[in-house]
């Protein structure tokens, strides 16, 4: 089997180049292809080659005069019309509208072939309408088609996807048409209906949760009474799940490679086109195996298409499919509607057609309610009902294809009747309505501005002033005035002390000396601390314009925008009260130097004043007027508030001190069409705000004031901006600034000098959203990311010097094992006494240089220690493969046991005679560094006997062997020969025990220890196989060690 696979380049041409190379190689079928087939049809007719399809639907290719090698399994738009028409005939729908996607060839093929089979049946397309793309979060066009469409039909077919079908239903919805009953869908998807999955088909926001919830989902599951939905049959094959299972395992594989993600792989359905191509291989492989076995030639089309067409297959699905003479499936189809949960496992059938219900969370769900039966090929199939289900009509009755007088009317006779009094009445009863709600409307309306909730009475609040205030000084000198409750006094103090720092102005004398350092006039009224803004009039005519301004500003809710608590219209005690942002203006933050502000800072205030911004714009207010630095101020929670906006007529007509300076500052900021006007609006422009947007912009970016570094004066900048040259036009200068392109083109485009070429604050927001990429809302979400971050990375630190700590733990013990056995320095570790223990048979190696007393007579110090380390080093990387421990060096010496401080049973002899083999061995091959062409000989001597061990000392502690047997060891070493290995006779007899190694006789040697004589006359000659097959645990090590 050869698997073609298609290229980017040359789409149209490639499927045919990949099947004439297919054929040139001898193939004898073609299995596919996907989607349009007709073109390749007719290649493999033409070269009389049989091809099977599995997904195309084109309704040309059953013309077998032309197509004679052409079948395919999935049932094509002609089988499929056949279902929805006898639906329709079924219940005497005789008119609809048919809605069908554009996207998908399938579901156009089948729109097509339902229009063409309607009408063949006298059958009336009111209407065929196509949607060319859905895209979830605009369903406008399905809208239009509903709103043009619905007079003119109660019955809808919609062939397309099941989520696009979910938001026609939404817009038929949206009309109040899928309440009454009268209105029914008829939904055609090729998604095979599986009643397994539980996630329920009438939501829609589990396919796209950006959209918003409905809020009532009662009323949506109503609509879906009005809903039938044609789908493939669900498969009756008991093994469906382990099949379907199997298909995703074989799609991660060669050739197809499709990418694994385990949280979202096992959730996608299989589609039923894999269903479909393993049907076209099998009916393929069965009449391919029934012309071999007659002896048929294969290759011929015609032979095997006679083995296809006019037959019964069994699919894998689990139903039996029959192939028409045409070599097309006749599909299995199953309508679902929406039914009672309690109906769901209750009285089914065991008709293969029905899918097996599961359990659903919601009180209802879609579930089978019927299926199709064909008398005969040729003819429309019947609709049949499932034992015990059916549909449940909204209004108990099925609905009707027009209304009983039709759409227009145009079947019922109309009644006399003298219209001109209707017509009057209704004009009489419409002209009292809308003129009864006009005066309730203004009624509240003027009830709400003479209500005084704006009214603050200066005497409920209580001034805080800062004189004398200092962090040491705790009680002396607070001119702070709370009555009764003590505790918030406190708290009180505590706040002003951290947050009061730059000067205010006093309010009760109205006089301009300098107090103490703080943002504003701050006081507690009702238990909030506000900011108190003195307007400098002796009083105010509270007029109805004053009234509606009041009434605005109070109405004004947003976290960009300061809140109005009220005002205090008091004869000399004119003020305006609004919350408190310690933090001060936005002046105040842009002059601190010791406060750095980087990117996300910036974008952040940036973005909040948009937003303030376009709040205002969008309100009664209007525009602000008056936008700067000063006019923004921020909270303790790094969130920038607009300011001083509104109130207009209510603060006309105040004697400012310093006005001239006051009004200069704002004239910075201010737009040239304003400059220029005579008598300028004060709430200014749209457009006026705009441009003060711009030089705000400008003067965060920079930190050098809203014209950065120039040599000009205030009167000078301002007379330019007026007064422009001709062509040029003064604007504060880029060229200093590095920052991006976009940011550049916004403060050009807000500062044209053509107010209707400025954009609005929206298309600002827009040009400078990638300011706001990737961070948080605002300032104080951001420094909670950030804390969040540096949190992880700490954990991150903390486990990397854990890390380190632990494999410095590692080399600490490792060091201890060399020194001490891991079970006494695990004690020494633990602080438990090592106490000396008594072993009832150990061996132990000596061995030491033959001649290292004249050697070091002959050598300097250094190189006996290079000698010596080469010879220990060699020894040490012998004796790590076998189960010893070595005891210590003493100049030449090498001291080795075994079978202590873990006893292993008579196994230390042979440890001890392999290692003593191994290390002669190796050492005999050893040179002298300093003595070219001079090998080390070395005298090994070896006892077995009882010894105690134990740890001796605490500084530098030593683990030391007593006893006879460490004695008649060195005595060994001692008399024996270079470069052999002399045992005493106890060693011999375990040795012999053991088996796997020769000895030599040496003869008598008489040895003294401890007044006692022993005789040794044994060497150690060789190692046999036997032994490492007693010893395999160490045998595979050590041979190939030796073998080196």
């Amino acid at each position: 089997m050869d698997i073609g696979k298609p290229s980017a380049s040359s789409y149209r041409s490639q499927p045919i180049r990949a099947m004439t190379e297919m054929r040139d190689e001898g193939i004898a079928a073609f299995i596919g292809p996907d989607d349009s087939c007709t073109t390749e049809a007719l290649i493999a007719a033409a070269w009389n080659l049989p091809m099977i399809s599995y997904k195309c639907t084109d309704t040309a290719v059953s013309d077998k005069s032309v197509f004679h090698t052409f079948a395919r399994t999935l049932a094509p738009a002609s089988k499929v019309s056949k279902s929805v028409v006898a639906l329709l005939i079924s219940f005497n729908w005789h008119k609809f509208v048919l809605v069908s996607s554009s996207r998908t060839t399938w579901g156009f093929e089948i729109a097509l072939a339902i229009k063409t089979l309607a009408e063949a049946e006298n059958i009336t397309v009111t209407d065929f309408r196509e949607y060319s793309e859905y895209i979830p979060t605009k369903i406008t066009e399905l809208q239009n088609i509903v709103t043009e469409t619905y007079k003119k039909t109660r019955i809808y077919i919609f062939v397309g996807e099941h989520i696009a079908m979910v938001d026609f239903v939404r817009c038929l919805q949206n009309l109040e048409l899928l309440q009454t009953g009268d209105y029914m869908v008829i939904s055609v998807d090729d998604e095979i209906y599986d009643p397994t999955r539980r996630s329920n088909i009438m939501e829609r926001e589990y396919l796209d949760p950006y959209l918003k919830k409905i809020r009532s989902r009662a009323l949506d599951i109503k609509s879906f009474q009005s809903v039938l939905k044609l789908t493939p049959s669900y498969p009756s094959n008991t093994n469906f799940s382990q099949i379907s299972e199997n298909i995703r395992s074989y799609a991660t594989q060669p050739p197809f490679h499709v990418p694994y993600h385990a949280r979202i792989f096992r959730n996608i359905s299989v589609p039923i086109y894999a269903f479909h191509l393993y049907d076209a291989v099998m009916i393929y492989a069965r009449a391919a195996t029934e012309v071999i076995r007659e002896k048929g030639n294969v290759f011929d089309a015609r032979t095997i298409m006679n083995r296809i067409v006019n037959r019964t297959y069994h699919s894998i699905q689990g139903f039996d499919v029959y192939c028409d003479a045409n070599g097309d499936a006749e599909g299995n189809f199953t309508l679902i509607s929406l039914q009672d949960e309690l109906s769901m496992g209750h009285g089914l059938s065991s008709d293969p057609h029905e899918p097996i219900p599961t359990s659903n969370p919601l009180k209802m769900s879609m579930q089978p309610v019927g299926y199709f039966v064909y008398s005969s090929p040729a003819n429309i199939p019947e609709f049949r009902y499932f034992p015990q289900r059916t549909i449940k009509w909204l209004n108990k009755v099925v609905p009707r294809a027009e209304p009983p007088c039709g759409f227009d009317d145009e079947l019922c006779q109309p009644q006399t009747r003298d219209w001109r009094y209707l017509l009057s009445g209704v004009c009489v009863a419409l002209f009292l309505a809308v003129a009864g709600a006009f005066l309730i409307k203004h009624y509240r309306y003027e009830q709400t501005l003479a209500c005084l909730l704006w009214k603050v009475d200066l005497k409920e609040v209580t001034f805080i002033t800062t004189e004398h205030l200092d962090p040491s000084i705790r009680t002396k000198n607070l001119d702070i005035l709370i009555s009764k409750d003590m505790y918030l006094y406190v708290v009180l103090k505590l706040f002003i002390a951290l947050q009061v720092q730059t000067c205010r102005h006093s309010l009760i004398t109205g006089g301009g000396e300098t107090s103490k350092r703080a943002y504003t006039t701050i006081g507690l009224y009702r238990g909030n601390i506000v900011a108190v803004k003195r307007i400098h009039k002796r009083s105010v005519d509270i007029t109805r314009t004053i009234r509606k301004e009041l009434k605005q500003m109070r109405e004004v809710r947003h976290e960009n925008v300061i809140s109005f608590i009220g005002a205090s219209v008091d004869p000399n005690c004119i003020a305006i009260l609004t919350s408190y942002c310690p933090r001060g203006s936005l002046d105040d933050v842009l002059s601190n130097e010791d406060l750095y502000l980087d990117n996300m800072f910036i974008s952040s205030l940036v973005s909040d004043i948009l937003k303030g911004m376009i709040y205002i714009h969008e309100s009664e207010i209007v525009s602000h007027g008056n936008l700067r630095a000063s006019n923004c101020l921020v909270d303790s929670r790094w969130v920038c508030q607009i300011t001083d906006f509104g109130l207009h007529e209510f603060k006309s007509g105040q004697e400012e001190p310093n006005r001239e300076t006051v009004e200069m500052a704002r004239n910075l900021c201010r737009a040239p069409e304003l400059l220029r006007h005579p008598n300028p609006p004060s709430r200014g422009t749209q457009k006026g705000d705009v441009y003060s947007f711009g030089i705000l912009l400008y003067e965060i970016i920079g930190r050098n004031g809203p014209w950065g570094e120039t040599q000009l004066t205030k009167q000078e900048i301002i007379h330019k901006v007026r007064s422009p040259s001709p062509g040029t036009f003064y604007r504060p200068p880029l060229r200093f600034l590095e920052i991006p392109d976009y940011v550049k083109q916004c403060l050009r485009s807000c500062w044209d000098e053509d107010p209707e070429l400025r954009p609005d604050l929206r298309l600002v927001r827009v040009k400078l959203k990638e300011m706001q990429a990737g961070l948080k809302p605002n300032i104080f979400d951001n420094m909670l990311a950030i804390m969040e971050k540096y949190a992880y990375n700490l954990e991150g630190l903390v486990q990397e010097r854990t890390n380190q700590l632990t494999e410095e733990k590692k080399k600490t013990e490792a060091l201890l094992h060399r020194m001490l056995p891991k079970t006494v320095a695990d004690s020494l570790k633990r602080g438990d006494p090592v106490e000396a223990e008594c072993f009832d048979c150990v061996t132990i190696y000596f061995s030491d240089l033959v001649g290292f007393t004249e050697m070091c007579a002959q050598s300097t110090p250094l190189q006996v220690v290079e000698m010596l380390n080469d010879l220990y080093t060699c020894c040490d990387s012998i004796i790590s493969n076998y189960d010893v421990y070595k005891v210590e060096t003493i100049g030449d010496a090498y001291m080795v046991v075994s079978g202590l401080p873990i006893r292993n049973g008579d196994r230390h002899a042979g440890e001890i005679a392999s290692l003593a083999l191994h290390l002669l061995n190796k050492i005999s091959k050893l040179e002298i560094r300093h003595r070219p062409g001079e090998l080390i000989q070395i005298r090994i001597g070896i006892h077995s006997g009882q010894c105690v061990a134990g740890v001796v000392g605490q500084k530098m502690p030593r683990y030391c062997l007593f006893g006879d047997t460490v004695n008649t060891a060195s005595r060994m070493e001692s008399s024996g020969l270079p470069l052999k290995i002399h045992i005493s006779d106890a060693t011999y007899e375990l040795l012999q025990k053991i088996g796997g190694y020769k000895f030599e006789e040496r003869g008598l040697i008489q040895i003294k220890v401890n007044k006692h004589e022993k005789y040794s006359f044994y060497h150690l000659v060789i190692q046999v196989n036997s032994y490492w097959s007693r010893n395999a645990c160490y045998c595979g090590k050590i041979t190939r060690i030796v073998a080196q």
